[in-house]
């Protein structure tokens, strides 16, 4: 299971974690099943690397296998063979954390589309602004999430797997409670209308991809949350 489905109470750590004794990397989404972490480094999926968290007490060592790398983005890793004083351990820190910072008013963003990589390449600069991120790689499962999540934005893409994206767009807005929820479309217009046929199906904006940076996606993720 990738670290973006985890279902398990998690945190923002934004601290630096060493890997392998010697990497640097920046912390960012923490649960007790693992943590995804921005770093320049690549190691292939599923190596196991030792892990150092800066926690509270001193540092914690585990050992964690990796999920998913995408260099220059980041790697998504779940623990293993963590002992249960290790556990708990991790789990008093997450639970505290999550009560000083209110984890549970963050504001949430499904980012919805196909590519894997361009998925993980929106989260790691989303995270960072202080949101919470699900991720789904088709309508079915983001419509899943939706079920289970009050989110307050969806970022997504027209290209979806095996279904057309307009009505995927109609789906998602069609869902109970999701009338005024923002949904941002970050597509390449690959067809004339398709700007304003994605509007018809409940965008409320349309962002070309090729003219919208991770930078410039943020901020407006930032204008219609913190709005």
């Amino acid at each position: 299971m990738g670290i973006e489905n985890r279902k398990q109470p998690r945190i923002i750590l934004r601290r630096q974690v060493v890997l392998n004794k010697a990497i640097g990397a920046m912390g960012l989404d923490l649960s007790e099943g693992g943590i995804y972490i921005h770093t320049g480094r690549h190691f292939p999926a599923g190596s196991v690397i030792e892990v150092s968290l800066p926690l509270d007490g001193g540092a914690l060592e585990v050992a964690a296998r990796v999920q998913h790398s995408k260099a220059g983005v980041g790697m998504g890793l779940m623990f293993t063979n963590i002992t249960p004083a290790q556990k708990a351990v991790l789990s008093a820190f997450i639970r505290k954390h999550m009560s000083e910072v209110g984890s549970q008013t963050r504001k949430k963003v499904l980012i919805l589309g196909e590519n894997t990589t361009t998925r993980q390449l929106y989260r790691s600069k989303i995270v960072l602004e202080g949101f919470t991120v699900f991720e789904a790689g088709d309508c079915d499962a983001a419509t899943d999430v939706i079920a289970r999540e009050r989110v307050d934005l969806v970022l997504m893409d027209l290209n979806q797997r095996g279904a057309n994206g307009f009505e995927a767009l109609c789906q998602i807005r069609s869902v109970a409670g999701m009338a005024s929820v923002p949904i941002l479309v970050i597509s390449n217009a690959s067809a004339s209308g398709d700007v304003e046929n994605a509007l018809k199906a409940g965008a409320t904006e349309f962002m070309p991809r090729m003219t919208t940076s991770p930078v410039k996606l943020s901020e407006r993720i930032k204008l219609y949350l913190k709005n």
